[in-house]
This record gives C-alpha cells, sequence and structure tokens, in this order.
C-alpha cells in the first residue's frame, strides 16, 4: 500500500512536467452524439511525425498533453479520418464513412460496431437494436453476446457484470424494466482491465441517453408475461420519475414485478459402490419456483462545479411472496451383492422464503483538479433471508415423516474504490486502490432426518491496488497494459464444531495486456489476461443440504479459487465481426459425486477439478442492414479439453430477423440453436432450438407511446438433455421448462430527460458471490 501511496503522489506532483499545455475538446457525430473511443493524434507541422494522442472518453471528450503545435487527426472506424488546426475548447465533427456503410440502404439502422484494445463498442439508438423491446431482450443481440433464456452470456466468457452509466447492476429483473430506446451504446469488454476485480471475466457497460432539458419527467411500463405451457400469468408494472433544475438532478422508481418459473425433471442416475453393490434412482419432480417483491430507488446528483460532481443512491427490495412447491416420486433400486430392494417415495416440500431486509447504498464525488481525474465510490448492502421449508415424505406408501428444514443467511458488505487518472506521454496512466469487508453469517437444520445442524460465519477482506497504462501509436495501434495486486484474508468459523474453522491468506498479481489497431477496413485488438474465480458464498460452508430423501448437496470451506489464463482475438470488418480466443483453467469449479453413507443416498459436493481445463472458442457474427430488412447472424463453436473426457465441442447458432416498415412498425423473427456437446463434466445429449416471433408498433412524437408483443420458444424445445459418467455415478436428466411463452408490455414517456448519476460502486465481485 506504501508503494500504492507513493504511486499516487507521483501522479498529482511529479508527472506534471510531461505536459505543459493541453488541448482539449470533444469529438461529436453529426447528430451531435458523442463519439467514444476515437483516436485523437497531434502531428508535427514539420514532418506531419506522431507527436502525442490519446483516446475520447465515453463523452467524446478528450485531453491531449504536449509541448509543441502542430496538426490534429481525428480518426475512428466507421468515419472518415480529418485533420484539424488545435483550438482552445474544440468541437469536431465526424461524418460516417460512406464506403464502410456501401451495400446498406437503410444506414440509419445498420448496427455499428467498433473495437477497441479490450472491447467492442456497439452504437444502439438509429439502428434496429433501438427498437428490440426490452434491455434485455436487446443484449441478447449485440455483436458479442448470446441470450440463454432470460440469462445473458458474453460468448465464450460466461455471465457479464453489468454496469448502467457507470452503476452496478445488482438485479437483472431491472433490465427487464429499462428499454431498449433509451440506450444509446452497449460496451462489451471481454478482456477487463486491471480496475475491475480480478474474478470478473466479461463486463458489459450500458450508456443511456443523455437528454438535455429541465423539469419533470416519468416513464410508465406495463406488461403480462404468460406461461404457455402451464398457465402462470406474471404482470409486473413500473414508474421511473425524474426532476432536473439547474445543476441538479434527483431520480426515483417503484417497480413491482412477479415472475414464476415451472420446470419438471426427469432423472436417472446409476450409483456403483463397490464391485458388488449398486443402486439405481429414478426420479420425476416438478419444481415451481414463485417471486414476486416491490423494488424502490432513490437518488440525486449535484454538479457542484463544471468538473465536480457527487451523487447517493439507495435501493431496497421488499418481497411481497417468494417460494417453493415441490412434488417428487423417487424409485430407489439397491442390489447389495445378492440382495435385492425396492423403496418408492413420494414427497412434497412447501419452502417459503422471506428477506426481512434488503438495502443497497451507494456515494460517489467524481472530479477533475486540472489533469488528475479522481473517481470515488463507497458501497453498502445489508440484507437477510429466511427458509421455512416444510416436508412430507412417504415411504413405500407406509411410513409417513415430517420434517421442518429452516435457515437464516444475513449478509453484510462496505466497500470502498479510489481511481485515479492522469494523461502521461502520449496515453493515460490511471492508478487505485479498492477495499471489500463481508461479513456472512448462516444457520441451518433440519429436523426428523439424520443431518447435522449448522452454524457458521464467514468474514473475506480483499485489499487491492491496480495501474494501468493506455496510449497510442498511431500507425502502430493501441497498447493497454495492466497489472492488478490483491491481498485476501479468509476466515470460515465453525460455531458449533471449531475443528471444522479455518482461515487462509492470498496475495497475487494478475496482469493484463491488450493491443488494438486498424488496417484499411479492418479494425482488431489481441489480448491477454490472468484472472481467478472464487467460490460463491454458499459452496464455501460445509453444511449439508436436504434436496429429497436420497439427494443432498454440500458446500467445502477448503475449495481453491480457479486460475484462468485466456489469449483472445478480435476482428471487425464493415459489418462482419470475428472473436477467437484460448484459456487454461485450473482448479475448475463444478459439481461432483459422491456416496453419503454407503446405503444409496447421493451426496452433491462443490468441488474442484484436479485436471486444468483447456477450451477454444470462435464466433463470427454478421450485421448488415438491406433496406427495411436487419438481420443479426452468429455462428460459433465452444471446445474444451482434458475434463475427464468430456471433449464434444458445443455449437452455437443465432439468426435474428428484424424488418422496420414505416409508421413505426416492426416484425422480428428469431431463432437460436445450440447442439449436443460437453460443458466442464457434463455433457448435453440432445440439441435445443428456440424459434421466436415479435410485432411492435409505436405512436405519437419520438415514439413515445409503444406496444410490443412477443411469443418465445414455439417449437417448445429450448432445453437440454444432460448426462454425466464420473466412474462412480452415472447421471441422466430430461428437463421440461415452461419457456413457451407470450409477453405482451406497453411503454409511455414523458418529458424523457435522463438521469446523470456517476455512482460506478465497489465492491462487486463479492456482491455477485452473495
Amino acid at each position: 500500500m506504501k508503494i500504492f501511496m507513493a504511486l499516487c503522489l507521483l501522479i498529482s506532483t511529479g508527472l506534471t512536467s510531461y505536459a505543459l499545455e493541453d488541448w482539449k475538446g470533444r469529438v461529436v457525430d453529426e447528430e451531435n452524439n458523442p463519439v467514444s473511443y476515437a483516436n485523437v493524434v497531434l502531428l508535427s507541422k514539420a514532418d506531419s511525425t506522431v507527436v502525442s494522442g490519446v483516446v475520447t472518453d465515453e463523452d467524446g471528450s478528450f485531453v491531449l498533453p504536449t509541448e509543441e503545435d502542430g496538426v490534429l487527426m481525428v480518426a475512428m472506424l466507421g468515419y472518415e479520418t480529418i485533420y484539424v488546426s488545435p483550438s482552445e475548447n474544440m468541437q469536431i465533427v465526424l461524418k460516417e464513412d460512406a464506403a464502410m456503410l456501401e451495400g446498406s440502404v437503410a444506414t440509419g439502422m445498420m448496427v455499428k460496431t467498433r473495437i477497441t484494445a479490450n472491447s467492442m463498442v456497439t452504437d444502439i439508438q438509429g439502428t434496429v437494436l433501438g427498437s428490440s423491446g426490452t434491455v434485455l431482450e436487446m443484449l441478447g443481440k449485440v455483436p458479442g453476446m448470446m441470450a440463454k433464456g432470460t440469462e445473458l452470456e458474453v460468448i465464450g466468457k460466461g455471465s457479464p457484470v453489468v454496469y448502467i452509466n457507470g452503476r452496478k447492476l445488482h438485479d437483472m429483473n431491472e433490465l427487464k424494466q429499462m428499454r431498449s430506446e433509451d440506450v444509446q451504446s452497449v460496451e462489451v469488454i471481454s478482456n477487463p482491465g486491471a480496475q475491475y476485480d480480478a474474478t470478473v471475466t466479461a463486463v458489459v457497460r450500458i450508456k443511456t441517453l443523455r437528454r438535455e432539458g429541465e423539469g419533470f419527467g416519468f416513464d410508465l411500463n406495463v406488461a403480462n408475461n404468460q406461461d404457455l405451457m402451464f398457465g402462470a400469468s406474471d404482470p409486473s408494472a413500473g414508474m421511473n420519475l425524474r426532476y432536473r433544475f439547474k445543476n441538479f438532478d434527483m431520480f426515483g422508481s417503484v417497480n413491482y414485478w412477479k415472475w414464476d418459473e415451472i420446470s419438471i425433471y426427469e432423472d436417472n442416475g446409476h450409483m456403483f459402490l463397490n464391485e458388488y453393490d449398486e443402486v439405481i434412482q429414478e426420479h420425476v419432480s416438478k419444481n415451481h419456483w414463485f417471486s414476486s417483491a416491490m423494488d424502490y430507488n432513490f437518488g440525486f446528483n449535484w454538479q457542484l462545479a463544471e468538473n465536480h460532481s457527487v451523487g447517493a443512491r439507495v435501493v431496497t427490495h421488499q418481497t411481497v411472496e417468494a417460494g417453493t412447491y415441490l412434488s417428487s416420486v423417487t424409485d430407489i433400486h439397491r442390489k447389495f451383492g445378492s440382495s435385492e430392494s425396492l423403496i418408492h417415495n413420494a414427497s412434497d416440500q412447501e419452502e417459503v422464503r422471506n428477506s426481512p431486509y434488503d438495502w443497497e447504498g451507494n456515494v460517489y464525488y467524481s472530479g477533475l483538479f486540472g489533469k488528475l481525474s479522481v473517481n470515488f465510490n463507497a458501497d453498502y448492502l445489508l440484507n437477510r433471508k429466511d427458509l421455512v421449508n416444510d416436508i412430507s415424505s412417504v415411504v413405500n406408501d407406509t411410513e409417513h415423516t415430517e420434517m421442518l428444514q429452516e435457515g437464516v443467511t444475513t449478509s453484510r458488505l462496505a466497500a470502498a474504490k479510489l481511481v485515479l487518472t492522469y494523461p502521461v506521454w502520449k496515453g493515460q496512466l490511471e492508478a487505485g486502490t479498492e477495499a471489500v469487508l463481508v461479513d456472512r453469517g448462516n444457520t441451518h437444520s433440519i429436523t426428523n432426518y439424520p443431518l447435522p445442524s449448522s452454524d457458521s460465519n464467514v468474514e473475506e477482506d480483499n485489499i487491492s491496488a491496480f495501474v494501468s497504462y493506455s496510449f497510442n501509436l498511431q500507425k502502430f495501434g493501441s497498447v493497454n497494459a495492466g497489472v492488478r495486486y490483491e491481498h485476501v484474508g479468509f476466515n470460515y468459523t465453525d460455531l458449533l464444531d471449531a475443528s471444522g474453522s479455518m482461515s487462509r491468506y492470498q496475495d497475487e498479481f494478475f496482469p493484463n495486456l491488450a493491443w488494438s489497431g486498424q488496417f484499411g477496413p479492418v479494425h482488431a485488438s489481441l489480448s491477454y489476461s490472468l484472472r481467478t474465480s472464487r467460490p460463491s458464498y454458499n459452496d464455501l460452508g460445509d453444511k449439508i443440504t436436504y434436496i429429497n430423501s436420497f439427494t443432498l448437496m454440500q458446500g467445502d470451506s477448503k475449495l481453491k479459487n480457479e486460475r484462468m489464463q485466456e489469449a483472445g482475438l478480435n476482428a471487425r470488418y464493415k459489418w462482419l465481426s470475428l472473436s477467437v480466443a484460448y484459456e487454461r483453467r485450473d482448479n475448475t469449479l463444478t459439481n461432483l459425486f459422491y456416496d453419503y453413507n454407503g446405503e444409496g443416498i447421493l451426496l452433491v459436493r462443490a468441488s474442484n477439478l484436479s485436471e486444468p481445463m483447456r477450451s477454444a472458442t470462435a464466433f463470427v457474427s454478421a450485421n448488415p442492414t438491406w433496406g427495411v430488412y436487419s438481420p443479426n447472424w452468429s455462428a460459433g463453436v465452444r471446445k474444451q479439453w482434458n475434463v475427464m473426457g468430456f471433449d464434444r465441442p458445443i455449437f452455437n447458432f443465432a439468426f435474428n430477423n428484424a424488418f422496420r416498415f414505416k409508421h413505426s412498425w416492426q416484425v422480428e423473427a428469431n431463432m437460436n440453436i445450440r447442439t449436443k456437446g460437453d460443458n466442464i463434466n457434463f455433457r448435453m445429449t440432445t440439441s435445443a432450438y428456440n424459434l421466436g416471433f415479435v410485432v411492435q408498433k409505436c405512436w405519437l412524437k419520438n415514439d413515445a407511446l409503444c406496444l410490443r408483443v412477443s411469443v418465445a420458444d414455439v417449437l417448445k424445445c429450448s432445453m437440454q438433455d444432460v448426462y454425466s459418467d464420473d466412474g462412480f455415478f452415472i447421471y441422466k436428466e430430461h428437463p421440461i421448462r415452461n419457456n413457451h411463452r407470450l409477453d405482451v408490455s406497453l411503454r409511455y414517456t414523458f418529458n424523457a430527460s435522463k438521469s446523470r448519476y456517476k455512482g460506478t460502486g465497489a465492491g462487486k465481485e463479492a456482491q455477485n458471490r452473495m
């Protein structure tokens, strides 16, 4: 930490000699929208050599330090390169490059994506993606991303951490409440830099439209999602309020939502206890997970001066109703030597979940002192989750047992993050520190079943420091290099058995390196990173959880962190994109199967794989526009090696087709396909097909009133059968889920001025693990 403080002092004092003068300005397009990540380079008047260069920020602004006069060259993929003479507080307007857009009839609808050293930035406004319904629906069609039902994935990277205007998203339901019409751009970061926690493998940064004007505004959203398989109806409604006066911005929202997840699982397990004894488990269950809640948030942003702003935000979640109904039938065939027996078990579970309190808070400061940019965030999270599960079990129609399972989990998190940025030589030096303190307690008990009670507490402190440098070498491209240091102290306390307690401390460095360059119309980037993945707090407990009378689940307080090294390549040519990556992963986290008591009861335990897993991914996507037709197609493959014999590749295809007609009509036909193949130690033995259709119509000025009707999983085959074989236990699963749904939504916007909240949050990885 002393080294880091010295670095901060060096930034704020000793480096000022590098820049005697600054050229400041802003780069925009012809519609006055900011152009992010454009190259701004100062060329010498004498021989046109490069003197210095920077990349524009998200708002299109730049500060170019220099000691001499010259000519500015401004370049950005998709725009014409221009040369201008420097002046104070200049505004530079870029025109679209007609050659880059050749072949498209309605250029305003084309999806435009540009590549930076570690990300792809896609403009949403003015394209067909800007009329894609909710932000959740839209993100599944953004280059570099794909949707799996209601889950999002960055291709080849897994689930991303999502930011909206710099604010970390904690509840994915918020993406269902936001509209794509409000989004300006989406940045998909496949190689997160040093400022992000070492466990973050992908980041999605959503930037909403920044509309000018003062006064009061609001949005109203109402929707109903109808389950066409089992009949559940899930309404939702929300109101977003905002008020702006001069430099003060106040905002708030209230949202109600209800969701039912109904699934049927047909499982078959074959357990080999030894050479002579075996158990076959045949299991059919119907699981109805349901939840409804009210979400509230309130905050403000106050711009104290031109380059200084502060703000605060408070969010609370109030559970209306939450629980699970589970009905299951299990047949156990036991063969112990020459003896055979059959056990028939029928059970019902009625689980009730409650959250007496669930609060989040964030405060921030963002400012500029000369050339030194300062960004500070502090977060606090406090919640409690209670569980009561009434279980009724009947064995062979005669033995009746009533069980009561109870659990309480309390979580408290405090975090702070400081980021300093300063222009040095031909780029930007960024340094910072982050502290995350977590305290999590858990109690669990069950009656009338031979499982011990548990009472444990986890304390984890993560103190980190990071530094990165981004610079532009003009014809040789742009480079970003960084390193992050993390000190993690972990204390697990078993309050019932002191011998089960443990502590461990880790000090690790995580480097990352990225390069991007442009070769004519082709823009490419290369990247390398070393990252980690820590087990969830649930998996770090040794408690055993009851699933059914013959299946239990357990974590492991001694789990190791995953360690991932990855090299990647991204390339973009007009409307074609390519992404290739190779990864080595040590201590891979997964679930493995064990015999619990020698009598055929299965224990599913969170575990590390002993051998490293290697995998490669390759995806290509196309986003052209031909008249009223805007397709978004992608195809890719992922293959892994050396995972218990599971090495079959998985292919993914997405065929999204949108047609935009006059009078604000839009029609979509979308198909997603996922083939058979292997993922870690599980094999998908069937392919999944998800076919959906959308019709949308908008009215009034700026499409203020919009009706959208969509139907998903028309073929009812979006789920995949699963198989696993670890030598001791062979497992087969056939799932059926209520993904066949009809969604009807209506949105109205009045005086759509957006919040200027700039809080970016701290301690995000720990909040995700909660």
